[in-house]
């Protein structure tokens, strides 16, 4: 909340501005990585984005308690359909002499992938909110099984044309084609591709090395400190092998579609440059788990040794 304010004074005092960072604090160890309310994954009535008008409901759009989708073992209480593993056209082989297949893509990656694949529309629930609505009628009278499309309506009052966009968009809509993505799915070897050992704790990685002097307090000091949001909380003693689904590098392992994570200045910079003022509801960190997001390359050289 103190983060939320913070981000409304100064924007409201239009000291948001390209080239110039942000006012956002960053995130101590032992502190929430929460903030699903405020950022774009919140698509009920009630978020600030892209919205259902139907439902305030948050959770429902890809979780229900009952009734889920369990086809390609998807989980948690997975809520959405998705598009099957034999529609991908996975990366293929890796520098360490890895090939990943289609059928290899595991179930957290295809969850992501069930909005982002470019395909699969917002409103493509199992479960719709309420009671009686799992396979029959539900919201507008529309006769629905699972997997639809739901006949939800979304909108950007902000953004106009937004959601039509959105899945054509190089940024946000990843595809059916993985091969020119970062591997998912792969298991991770340290001994190849000078990957650090799953047992590094992250923390302890020196990030400012070979940098300018000012690295080790940029930010304040996040690549000193390379801090990650690990179940669900900022941790300072987390691991690589915590950020791992079955010893596999998946979307998850960088991304966590829970943190609202706004200690990205840079990303707000871009933000910025492109005529956008409401900064604090534009980004989201693009929901990276690292403290600091891709500052100095931080995501990347946290695992990679180079």
């Amino acid at each position: 909340m103190k983060r939320f304010l913070t981000a409304a004074l100064v924007a409201s005092m239009g000291l948001f501005a390209a080239g110039s960072a942000s006012a956002i604090d960053t995130y101590t160890a032992g502190e929430a990585a929460n903030g699903i309310g405020s950022s774009r994954h919140n698509l009920g009535s009630l978020g600030e984005h892209i919205t259902a008008a139907q439902t305030t409901e948050i959770c429902i759009f890809c979780h229900t308690p009952h009734h889920t989708n369990t086809t390609n073992n998807l989980k948690p209480l997975w809520n959405r359909g998705t598009s099957a593993p034999s529609a991908f056209t996975a990366y293929g082989t890796t520098i360490g002499g890895t090939t990943i297949n289609s059928s290899d893509i595991g179930s957290t990656s295809l969850a992501c992938l069930s909005c982002h694949d470019g395909v699969t529309t917002f409103d493509n629930i199992v479960n719709a909110p309420g009671k009686n609505f799992a396979g029959t009628t539900q919201i507008g009278g529309n006769t629905v099984g699972a997997g639809a499309d739901r006949g939800y309506s979304f909108w950007d009052a902000a953004v106009p044309g937004y959601v039509s966009d959105f899945m054509t968009s190089g940024r946000l809509n990843i595809g059916l084609n993985l091969s020119n993505d970062h591997p998912v799915s792969v298991t991770y070897n340290s001994s190849v591709a000078s990957l650090r050992p799953t047992a590094t704790v992250l923390s302890a990685i020196d990030l400012t090395a070979e940098l300018a002097a000012s690295a080790a307090t940029y930010d304040n000091g996040n690549l000193a400190s390379n801090l990650w949001a690990v179940k669900g909380y900022i941790s300072n003693t987390a691991t690589i092998a915590d950020l791992l689904r079955s010893s596999k590098v998946e979307c998850s392992s960088c991304h966590d579609p829970h943190f609202n994570n706004k200690s990205w200045n840079e990303t707000d910079n871009a933000w910025a440059g492109a005529g956008i003022t409401n900064l604090e509801a534009e980004s989201n960190g693009l929901f990276l788990r690292r403290v600091g997001g891709n500052s100095g390359s931080g995501v990347c050289r946290t695992c990679h040794n180079k």
